[in-house]
């Protein structure tokens, strides 16, 4: 990576500034949620993990705070670089064109896939009666 873009990817990491504040609002904060929670739980799991029952609680407390802080502070600026941003408001505006089912059609539909599923594996149960009972028969299941 030469210096010039290291620069501009710190510059960008220390910002605060937003990208299009107000598009892709719903998409943009549960991206953020998710990559804070990622964050959150790895300090978390690294604590109980390696550092819990250490003498020094700057060390079995601080470096967990501090990376799950850099991830929080990360996750926000991801949501807010350009090219993340554009995507995830593009994704919003799709998912908003999305025709979405009501209940009874739900309702309907589920039943539809739990029968065919029942019927299914009934039918697979029987072919593997049916194989068992001609590999018995020709001696194949002896050797296994």
């Amino acid at each position: 990576m030469s210096q010039n873009s290291a620069n501009t990817f710190l510059a960008e990491l220390a910002s605060t500034s937003f990208y299009k504040r107000n598009q892709g609002r719903l998409a943009r904060r549960l991206t953020w949620a998710a990559i804070s929670a990622i964050a959150i739980l790895g300090a978390w799991a690294l604590r109980n993990s390696f550092l819990i029952g250490s003498d020094n609680w700057v060390i079995e407390y601080g470096i967990p705070l501090t990376i799950g802080a850099f991830g929080v502070w990360l996750g926000f600026r991801v949501i807010h670089h350009p090219k993340f941003a554009e995507f995830l408001i593009a994704t919003e505006s799709e998912v908003e064109k999305v025709h979405w089912p009501d209940r009874p059609h739900v309702h309907r539909a589920t039943i539809v896939v739990m029968v065919t599923m029942l019927l299914m594996g009934a039918m697979l149960f029987v072919f593997d009666m049916i194989w068992r009972e001609v590999f018995s028969y020709i001696g194949f299941l002896e050797f296994v």
